[in-house]
């Protein structure tokens, strides 16, 4: 489960900061809206912070995935998810942009649901089973 804490906030900013990044370029209603998303954290008053929004920071896809899944662990729970989704997707369409890789991202997070990992492991349950079924069926003859 995610911890609301300080350390998970820069992580979430973080994230923020690599997708706003992805497309090469921090559009200005982005920066607005990481602005935002720092002060309420209580994390705008970090150097940090204002490196990552003026200085050009290499992203990528493959970055992004990983601060992804790392922020949200092996068992995230829908809070999470939600909060992290949320977040993302309001980044996204702050600059009424999106850009290919952003639309992929979202793609991405939206495999990362806890409701849909519940319903594939079921579904991976029953077909284990009827494979199981099948091999006995086969086997006997």
């Amino acid at each position: 489960m995610i911890q609301s804490t300080k350390s998970n906030n820069q992580n979430l900013l973080e994230i923020l900061v690599s997708i706003a990044w992805i497309d090469g370029e921090i559009q200005p209603a982005e920066q607005e809206f990481l602005a935002k998303i720092a002060t309420e954290q209580n994390l705008d008053s970090t150097i940090e912070l204002q490196q990552l929004l003026t200085q050009h920071q290499n992203s990528s896809l493959e970055k992004c995935y990983q601060l992804l899944e790392q922020y949200l662990g092996t068992n995230p729970t829908s809070a999470d998810y939600e909060h992290l989704f949320n977040a993302v997707s309001q980044l996204v369409y702050s600059d009424d942009d999106i850009a290919t890789e952003e639309a992929s991202l979202l793609t991405k997070i939206q495999t990362l649901d806890p409701s849909n990992l519940k319903t594939h492991s079921v579904l991976d349950q029953v077909i284990a089973q009827i494979r199981k079924v099948y091999q006995a069926g086969v086997n006997k003859n």
